[in-house]
């Protein structure tokens, strides 16, 4: 864990994964974060299981939103609920949510009313669609609001075929790294001239971000001619198969520059002078012949040859690795991108770092998510609760 938010004290209170990663993001770099949770039903992610984590040490999707926070069982729907949680809002310096509007003016927790407690808390949001126009009350998934809605996945369809699924939760992680970082602008905002900035973030501007050169291109007229694998718009970036039915990526841009390394790299050197291929402009010329002779090329050798073979090219490329693969990847291991995660019990697993770092320093070994209301008693002895109060508390419902 990281030190940079050393102090900041963090009241989360939202569910599922894209705004909770914002939480544990901000978790990494060392804020303390208390995510408050209904005491019976908690966050539903909870129960979000599927054949591949079933059985598991760990519920991925439940710890990777939730690692080093610590969960408060709290009914904020009740009287003495709401006072609970906006005495957490007092001491607070961000107020992080997806709840709808209507559920946010329903239980008073709204940007006004968490204002009124504590007029100089950060109030970061994460929606669907915006908090603006017709749909701001609807809610949002990534696969519609960022994938589908921002046209990810109409870019990946040829022809009006079938749209292909969003890899991972894309909308969400990115989504939740958007809004942790612009909750640490707000920070500094708040520090430089002591304004607190209302924060949002939404799954459909995060998928258009995604899209921007598209949208951009459309927006002026420009539309983009899909391209197949067989048929792409520079013959050196471009996927080819190798003889164990594996990947290997190219991205050489500057195809000009990188060529004649190629060819020798891959043992071809004659295709460097050859007419058919000697310049950028005869080569998308003659795209799909190049392509076949390449898909020859690499075809002959494993994809552990040919990371051997490419290991000093001067071109961008990579090898096509497996999420598994990615897990026991030397350079992701060494630049500390996949640290251990301590469950506290004995329990330690592989897990993803955030993406920034900060001092050239890996992020460390980090804390796992709570369980379900774990720290409620800790947290309202913080708030100055004693055990009588809170007895009582859990007796009437209102705490876990």
């Amino acid at each position: 864990m990281y030190d940079v938010l050393k102090g900041v004290k963090v009241v989360e209170v939202s569910s599922w994964l894209f705004v909770p990663s914002a939480g544990a993001v901000l978790a990494d770099w060392g804020a303390d974060v208390v995510k408050v949770e209904h005491p019976v039903s908690g966050d539903p992610i909870r129960g979000l299981t599927n054949a591949e984590n079933s059985g598991a040490i760990m519920n991925p999707n439940t710890e990777l939103p939730n690692r080093g926070k610590r969960s408060v069982g709290i009914d904020i729907a009740t009287e003495e609920g709401l006072a609970i949680l906006y005495r957490l809002v007092d001491v607070a310096d961000v107020f992080l949510t997806n709840f709808l509007p209507g559920a946010r003016r329903h239980l008073a927790i709204d940007v006004d009313d968490i204002r009124a407690r504590n007029p100089n808390v950060i109030y970061a949001l994460g929606t669907g669609q915006g908090s603006e126009g017709a749909e701001a009350d609807r809610g949002g998934f990534d696969l519609a609001s960022a994938w589908a809605r921002a046209g990810g996945a109409f870019q990946m369809t040829p022809d009006g075929g079938e749209p292909p699924n969003q890899p991972g939760s894309l909308g969400d992680l990115s989504g939740g790294m958007n809004l942790a970082g612009a909750v640490a602008a707000a920070l500094y905002r708040r520090q430089r001239d002591g304004h607190a900035p209302v924060v949002e973030v939404s799954l459909y501007a995060t998928g258009i971000w995604w899209m921007a050169q598209a949208v951009t291109a459309g927006a002026v007229g420009v539309t983009r001619e899909f391209r197949t694998r067989k048929n792409p718009f520079n013959a050196l970036v471009n996927y080819f198969p190798t003889s164990d039915k594996r990947w290997v990526c190219l991205v050489f841009l500057q195809a000009d520059r990188w060529w004649p390394d190629l060819c020798r790299r891959i043992g071809h050197p004659e295709l460097i002078d050859d007419p058919r291929f000697d310049t950028a402009p005869v080569r998308n010329e003659n795209v799909e012949e190049c392509t076949h002779v390449l898909d020859e090329i690499f075809s002959t050798r494993t994809l552990a040859e040919w990371r051997e073979i490419l290991a000093g090219a001067e071109g961008v490329w990579s090898p096509v690795l497996s999420p598994a693969e990615v897990g026991e990847d030397p350079q992701a291991i060494v630049n500390g991108y996949l640290p251990d995660v301590d469950k506290g019990d004995g329990r330690v697993y592989r897990g993803v770092a955030s993406p920034a770092r900060f001092d050239q320093v890996p992020v460390g070994i980090l804390h796992g998510a709570p369980e379900h209301g774990e720290d409620t008693e800790s947290v309202l002895l913080e708030l100055g609760f004693g055990w009588d109060d809170i007895v009582a508390l859990k007796e009437q419902g209102t705490v876990m």
